[in-house]
């Protein structure tokens, strides 16, 4: 199979203090290059992570989180 039907997704939810620890041990992983071919992945997983991570500790005044 090729294109969009070999692709996985996962929607995973956690607590803020386990969003960190995902946060940190991707950055190892990253960090340690014993998994290149996960480079984009984790990548990606970082920038997902800080983007939530950031909007519950910095709430933006617009949408959802205006209270």
């Amino acid at each position: 199979m090729t294109g969009d039907h070999d692709t996985v997704y996962c929607d995973v939810q956690m607590p803020l203090a386990q969003g960190r620890e995902l946060l940190q041990l991707v950055g190892t992983l990253r960090e340690s290059k014993a998994y290149p071919a996960l480079d984009s992945v984790f990548e990606r997983m970082q920038d997902e992570l800080s983007t939530s991570i950031d909007i519950i500790e910095n709430p933006p005044n617009w949408g959802p989180w205006r209270q």
